[in-house]
């Protein structure tokens, strides 16, 4: 109960929950904050060629997930439990390494929980309009004149909501298998 009103703040009035429109959306803001290189196995950075938007792109349904990873997050940052948030960041992370993501998409993943956490704690925007491209996963709003999407405002955290989060965020992370 307590990860269905968590997961609230993740979706749009309709059954499905985010749309694939708004996912895409997401997934393109998220791609912007992959950086140029990454640290290696031995420490020294790896370039990361982001040449090809669709290398990093994961399906809907997964995206989804991590998402809603994000709101968990972004719910224990506000009530004040970092150690929370890294732990539920660590469980995803953990799920979604055993699945067949290349780098590019672990990479993915990962800039999508920061921008998603970013945006469900108000601290970024969504802007849509006839500047961004098909390609980039954006569509243009009718009448091709830009449409901003601002940021939620921050939730509130009253007590029974903290014990809400912390208690959906163990469960999640007692849910992802130990590698």
């Amino acid at each position: 109960m307590a990860a269905e009103e968590l997961d609230k703040r993740s979706k749009q009035p309709q059954k499905k929950g985010l749309s694939d429109t708004r996912v895409r959306v997401m997934l393109t803001y998220a791609f912007s904050l992959i950086p140029g290189e990454t640290p290696g196995p031995n420490g020294k950075p790896v370039p990361v060629d982001k040449s090809d938007f669709n290398t990093f792109v994961i399906p809907s349904d997964d995206a989804r997930q991590v998402i809603r990873a994000a709101t968990r997050s972004a719910y224990a940052e506000v009530c004040g439990l970092p150690q929370l948030a890294q732990a539920n960041l660590k469980a995803l992370l953990a799920q979604e390494s055993k699945k067949d993501w290349t780098r590019q998409q672990m990479l993915m993943v990962e800039a999508l929980h920061l921008f998603a956490l970013s945006y469900f704690t108000g601290n970024a925007k969504i802007e849509e309009g006839p500047e961004t491209t098909a390609a980039s996963g954006t569509e243009e709003t009718e009448g091709g004149e830009s449409a901003v999407t601002q940021a939620p405002p921050a939730p509130k955290c009253p007590p029974e909501q903290k014990q809400k989060v912390e208690s959906a965020i163990n469960a999640y992370v007692a849910s992802v298998p130990a590698n």
